[in-house]
């Protein structure tokens, strides 16, 4: 028996140290982004000196997704919500949202220097405040994979229930802020780019468009009922993970030939981005079909059941966002690469506008599923 509470007392002594190191790692990361806010607001950045002090920012928001990437792949262990996690992540929205916010002023200064400053400078300074715009993107990204992650570790959500909603409406309202200074950043940027080209290949993304479409086939195809909901769920489930996969797999193999060389981009490789885009737009689509099946039988099925269902549920939702985000990374790598931008600067807008669109509208339904799973299972609490 002091055995046995000898290794209770170790184990939830164990999680608390790692409660204290999540809060610590939040705390520390929220101090980065503000420093690199700061940072970018102090920049000098004349038309003789432009790419140097612009690097420096680009290696400090890239430390940043480093310890953002780290905290994401170190959970192992249930986590018990608390108001000071919560605040954190929601610091973190916030910080990300205002960083973007700053960086958007940096491109309108770049952007005022444009005739003063030669061809060269400004294709260095082209490309290192697109990869700044590139990286706060991703931080965001990850931002919300941490959120999603903490979210299904948590062992608690009955309890913290309204806490978790208020906490995701600002997550949200802090993404789509997000969202548009990275889009009017890189429209800055783009429209300095007439004056700089250079050379690139080609992607093709078709077998990802009809994977894709197979899978939203598929989701169409099922039906929710009090019996078979835990196991269509899981299937589903399954099917959406495997083409997250499948995206990541590409994101690979991309972010590998990003290393050794450039890229041609044409239209039908931006046709195939907003493609992509609406094939997530589509997966949040039958999503929210779901979500109306669980709410309509829901008073007739099993509390195990809609326990097991609402897990799956969470798990889809947060593969779904990291696909979203991989899609989102890729486009940027792609634009990064890309050496005739200039050329297809009015298609690459368009895309980009697409795009935001069709993401913005599968986070809402990404947000609408985990707030149904949260009531349904504080409900069951």
């Amino acid at each position: 028996m002091k055995n046995i509470f000898k290794t209770i007392v170790l184990f939830l002594l164990s999680v608390s140290l790692l409660q204290a190191d999540l809060k610590t790692d939040l705390v520390g990361i929220n101090n980065s982004m503000v420093e690199l806010n700061s940072s970018i607001a102090g920049v000098e950045i004349t038309p003789d000196a432009m790419c140097a002090p612009m690097i420096l920012l680009n290696q400090q928001s890239e430390l940043i997704l480093d310890q953002i990437i780290t905290v994401n792949e170190g959970f192992a262990t249930s986590i018990t919500l608390d108001d000071e996690t919560l605040r954190l992540m929601e610091d973190l929205f916030i910080n990300v949202a205002s960083t973007s916010n700053q960086s958007l002023f940096l491109s309108n200064e770049v952007t005022l220097m444009q005739p003063s400053t030669d061809a060269l400078t400004l294709s260095d300074g082209i490309t290192s405040m697109l990869q700044l715009s590139s990286d706060i993107g991703e931080m965001a990204d990850r931002i919300g994979e941490m959120a999603d992650n903490i979210l299904i570790m948590s062992d608690n959500i009955g309890l913290m229930a309204d806490r978790i909603l208020e906490t995701q409406a600002i997550q949200s309202e802090n993404l789509v802020m997000t969202q548009n200074s990275v889009l009017a950043t890189q429209t800055n940027t783009l429209a300095l780019v007439a004056v700089v080209e250079t050379a690139s290949y080609d992607v093709t993304l078709d077998s990802l468009i009809a994977e894709g479409n197979i899978l939203i086939a598929k989701m169409a195809l099922v039906s929710l009922n009090p019996f078979n909901m835990s196991r269509e769920l899981d299937d589903v489930e399954a099917d959406i993970n495997d083409y997250m996969l499948q995206v990541k797999e590409f994101q690979d193999i991309l972010n590998t030939d990003a290393g050794i060389n450039m890229m041609y981009i044409n239209s039908d490789s931006l046709t195939s981005l907003v493609n992509l885009t609406m094939i997530m737009a589509s997966i949040g689509t039958a999503m929210d079909g779901y979500g109306i099946m669980i709410e309509s039988v829901k008073g007739l099925t099993s509390d195990r059941t809609l326990t097991a269902s609402m897990e799956s549920v969470l798990q889809m939702s947060a593969d779904i966002g990291q696909m979203s985000n991989s899609i989102l990374e890729m486009a940027d790598q792609i634009l990064i690469m890309s050496d005739n931008i200039g050329l297809e600067a009015d298609q690459i807008l368009l895309t980009q506008e697409l795009q935001s669109t069709n993401i913005t509208t599968t986070q809402i339904s990404i947000l609408a599923a985990q707030s149904l799973a949260v009531g349904i299972i504080a409900s069951i609490n």
